[in-house]
């Protein structure tokens, strides 16, 4: 059995991969309030017929670690100790496995190193001209792949720079960052920016995502239902739903998925044109509302329009919502 496991700074994914059976297990771990446990966490899943381990991560930008450095060395060290006498290959931006004692010393390659192991996947199973576009929980990916070639930029940094990073996920991100302003009652209404909602509570309550979905903290600690996220969006506004109707909440929540949509097909459109590709490789928790992001898009262009292919279409709903773990796992097999 081969493991292939991607160490996110919200979410740690694991891929069980038997020749063509697989398991997926989707953990919910934040590590900026438990980097200590991870190795107790991932220990549950050593076993003896684990012949090689394939790694990904995101985490070491969780502000438990004061630099990547730190982050990279903390993670290892914890994969080290929860699988001490196993074959653990560290994948790397260009493409290679990595020792752990060689990913210590290249650690910038190795960091936010998971959507490589999807764009190397896809390039390698489904399309070497396309762009892949994957929604997590808390952020965007937009990665071209041309001829054969991923032609996204290596580290976090220059893909923000380069529309190839989008801080806007389907659950974490707070709804102040999509906007500062919403229409309410004809007014221009400006908005507070305390820590109030997220997009899991706009994307809920439009039934872009379902409760069991809604896997991560909510801001208040409260439930996830449609009521209770209705609750959190209206503190936005400063109010609650005694002063704004649940059908003005839907109006409010509406405004701001438009604003969610426009951001991110401004990124895509950005890549698109600059490598003059058009067809789209969806993945992840927010493919529903990445087909949004498409069909808008399309609705603007006059001229060519976006092919969409889903990646929960072809492999299913598991493997979307895990593809970097999948990927790895598959890329590491097939390099033997």
């Amino acid at each position: 059995m081969i493991l292939g496991i991607d160490i996110g700074g919200a979410n740690t994914k694991i891929t069980e991969l038997k020749k063509e059976s697989y398991k997926i297990h989707h953990i919910y771990f934040p590590m900026w309030k438990n980097s200590k446990k991870l190795a107790e966490l991932i220990k549950k899943y050593n076993s003896d017929d684990i012949k090689k381990i394939g790694v990904v991560m995101t985490a070491e930008l969780a502000d438990a670690y004061k630099t990547k450095r730190e982050g990279v060395e903390d993670i290892l060290n914890s994969l080290r100790n929860a699988f001490p006498n196993k074959e653990i290959y560290v994948f790397d931006v260009d493409g290679n496995f990595l020792s752990i004692e060689m990913a210590k010393k290249e650690y910038m390659k190795v960091s936010a190193s998971n959507w490589t192991a999807t764009a190397y996947f896809v390039m390698k199973n489904i399309s070497n001209n396309t762009i892949l576009v994957d929604m997590g929980s808390t952020t965007t990916d937009i990665i071209p792949i041309k001829n054969g070639k991923i032609m996204a930029y290596k580290t976090d940094l220059e893909r923000l720079m380069n529309n190839q990073l989008v801080y806007i996920g389907a659950l974490r991100t707070p709804l102040s960052f999509l906007g500062n302003t919403v229409e309410y009652k004809n007014y221009t209404t400006n908005l507070s920016s305390e820590y109030f909602s997220i997009t899991g509570d706009i994307n809920n309550i439009l039934d872009k995502i379902t409760d069991e979905q809604y896997n991560c903290d909510t801001p208040d600690g409260g439930p996830k239902d449609k009521k209770n996220c209705m609750i959190r969006v209206a503190r936005v506004l400063c109010s609650d739903l005694e002063q704004i109707s649940e059908e003005e909440i839907i109006n409010i929540s509406s405004q701001f998925y438009e604003k969610l949509l426009d951001n991110i097909g401004y990124n895509l459109d950005k890549v698109s044109k600059k490598h003059n590709l058009n067809n789209i490789i969806i993945t992840g928790l927010g493919e529903n509302i990445l087909k949004d992001v498409i069909n808008n898009c399309n609705n603007k262009r006059h001229n060519t329009s976006y092919n969409i292919l889903s990646i929960e279409d072809k492999y299913g709903r598991e493997v979307s919502l895990s593809t970097p773990s999948f990927a790895v796992a598959k890329l590491l097999r097939e390099n033997n």
